[in-house]
C-alpha cells in the first residue's frame, strides 16, 4: 500500500522525543501541519520546500491514505503521517526548539461555549508552540472565523508569543479546497502568525517504557472477571476497564481499557497471564497506547486489585 512508506507510528517508539534526522535520514528544518485534510496543502508544501522534513498530522485514516497516495505518486520523500491528535503529537514528540514552522489551516471552531474545551488554540497549546518552536520559527493559522482568530491571537500572546494578525486573506491563502469553498460563498479569510519571542519549556507526559508488574497469586477467573468496571479519576487523568475477556483456557485474560490524559483518550488492552508462580501485567503487544500516566496507571492498579483480592 503507498500511504505505508509514509506513516509512523510513533507509540511504538522506545524513545520520544524521536531523533527526527534518524527518521528522515538528514538533519533538516522541520514543518508541521496539524489537521492537513485530503493533503493539498501538505503536498504542495512539501514541493515548495523540499530542504524541509514535514510532519503531517490526522485524525482521519482516509485522510492519511489519500495523502500518502498523492505524496506517493508525486515521488514526494519528505513527509512523515501520523494517525495522531496533533495537539498531542506537537508536544509529544518535539523537542523544545526543534520546529520551525507550524502550519494549521482551517481548524473546527467550535462555535457553541459548551464546546469550547475543543478548539486547537488554548493555553496548553501555546505553550507548546512557544516551547518547540525556533528562536525564528512561526505558527501560522488560516481560518473563515473572525471571531476565532482574535480568540487565538489573544491566547498566543498571553502565552508569551509574538503574534501578528489577525488580518484579511484577500490572496495567498494555502489553496485547498476548503479555502476556494469559502470563498466562492463570498467569506473572508483570516490569518494570524505567531512566534516565539522567548525560549519556553512544556512538561511532556508520554515514555519510551513499556509499564509491567508481577503478581504474586494465581491465576483466578472469577477474580479477574471482577475487574470489570474497575476505575479510578484525578484531577489530571482517569482510566476505566470496560471489558474482561478470558481466554478458552482460562489461562489468559484481555483488559479492554480506555484511559484518559489532560483530554487525550486512548483505547488498549492489558494483558494479564500466569507467570512463574504468579502473575504478569502488561499492555497488549497489538495495541500499544502511549505510555502516558493514565495508561501507567491503569496497569498498576489491575496488578493493584488483583494482589488484594
Amino acid at each position: 500500500m503507498e500511504f505505508t512508506q509514509y506513516l509512523l507510528q510513533p507509540a511504538l517508539f522506545t524513545e520520544l522525543p524521536p531523533r527526527w534526522e534518524e527518521i528522515f535520514g538528514r538533519r533538516a528544518p522541520l514543518a508541521v501541519e496539524i489537521g492537513f485534510g485530503n493533503g493539498e496543502f501538505l503536498v504542495e508544501m512539501a514541493k515548495k520546500h523540499a530542504e524541509w522534513d514535514w510532519v503531517g498530522f490526522e485524525t482521519s485514516l482516509t485522510c492519511i491514505v489519500k495523502t500518502g497516495r498523492k505524496l506517493a505518486q508525486s515521488g514526494i520523500q519528505n513527509v512523515r503521517l501520523v494517525l495522531l491528535d496533533g495537539k498531542f503529537g506537537l508536544r509529544e514528540l518535539f523537542p523544545d526548539g526543534s520546529v520551525l514552522r507550524v502550519h494549521v489551516n482551517f481548524p473546527c471552531p467550535w462555535p457553541k461555549s459548551r464546546h469550547a474545551e475543543r478548539r486547537l488554540v488554548d493555553e496548553d497549546f501555546a505553550q507548546t508552540l512557544r516551547a518547540v518552536l525556533l528562536p525564528q520559527g512561526e505558527f501560522h493559522l488560516v481560518t473563515d472565523a473572525l471571531w476565532y482568530a482574535e480568540e487565538a491571537a489573544r491566547k498566543l500572546s498571553e502565552a508569551g508569543l509574538g503574534v501578528q494578525g489577525p488580518f484579511p486573506l484577500s490572496e495567498g491563502g494555502p489553496g485547498t479546497r476548503y479555502e476556494r469553498k469559502w470563498r466562492s460563498r463570498g467569506l473572508s479569510i483570516w490569518g494570524l502568525v505567531a512566534s516565539s519571542l522567548t525560549p519556553g519549556k512544556v512538561e511532556r507526559i508520554a515514555e519510551g517504557a513499556m509499564p509491567h508488574a508481577k503478581v504474586a497469586v494465581k491465576f483466578c477467573p472469577e477474580r479477574v472477571r471482577a475487574l470489570s468496571g474497575l476505575k479510578e479519576v484525578w484531577p489530571e487523568g482517569a482510566f476505566v476497564v470496560k471489558e474482561v475477556f478470558l481466554s478458552p483456557e482460562g489461562k489468559t485474560a484481555l483488559l479492554r481499557t480506555f484511559s484518559s490524559d489532560r483530554g487525550f483518550s486512548q483505547h488498549f488492552f492489558i494483558v494479564v497471564s500466569e507467570y512463574g508462580d504468579g502473575l504478569l501485567v502488561q499492555l497488549d503487544s497489538a495495541s500499544v497506547p502511549f505510555r502516558t500516566p493514565a495508561v501507567k496507571r491503569a496497569v498498576f492498579s489491575v496488578a493493584k486489585a488483583l494482589e488484594a483480592g
